[in-house]
């Protein structure tokens, strides 16, 4: 069995460590902060005077992007909600909002996928393949879509290791909590 140190704590008999995506082993950060931009541009395109309140919300502030804020933590059905709330705040009807939110996010989705694939972590493959070869089960569960976890897996050939590819797809997100 495999132990982890982790400051002056030991993990022992570890069998199984389930990764976050973005910010863990992805350095994804500019593309969420591209992908905010966009979508608050888009939105503000289409019903003007929303875009920097969102930007806002989605924790975004000119070049930067808070590490806690809704775009780097939260899942996209949580930012659709998100923006969805600033559209009914002009006086739409709920379902209209969401839908609006709903089919920009989608919108920017296929603007942003021809982008290139954000770096992995300098390490994070070789921390995989050591703890692979130490017989740990490798997985990822991201606020990301299920997708985006396959595809990243695929991209960074990753699927020797990984066991489990999950993200948040349609319905409530849940949030592990825990160090």
């Amino acid at each position: 069995m495999v132990a982890i140190n982790c400051r002056d704590v030991i993990f022992r008999d570890i069998q199984a460590i389930i990764f976050d995506k973005d910010g863990t082993l992805e350095n994804s950060q500019e593309f969420l902060r591209n992908l905010g931009q966009k979508l608050a541009r888009l939105i503000d395109a289409k019903i003007p005077g929303i875009g920097e309140p969102l930007l806002m919300s989605f924790g975004i502030d000119g070049q930067s992007l808070n590490p806690t804020g809704l775009m780097a933590v939260g899942s996209r059905r949580e930012n659709e909600i998100a923006a969805a709330a600033y559209i009914a705040e002009t006086g739409r009807g709920w379902l209209e909002s969401l839908a609006i939110a709903k089919e920009t996010f989608e919108e920017a989705e296929k603007i942003m996928q021809q982008s290139e694939p954000s770096p992995i972590f300098t390490g994070s493959m070789e921390s995989l393949k050591y703890l692979w070869e130490k017989g740990i089960k490798l997985g990822i569960l991201s606020a990301a879509s299920t997708k985006a976890v396959q595809n990243f897996v695929k991209y960074y050939q990753l699927n020797d290791y990984i066991q489990l590819e999950m993200g948040v797809d349609d319905g409530p997100s849940v949030r592990l909590v825990g160090h």
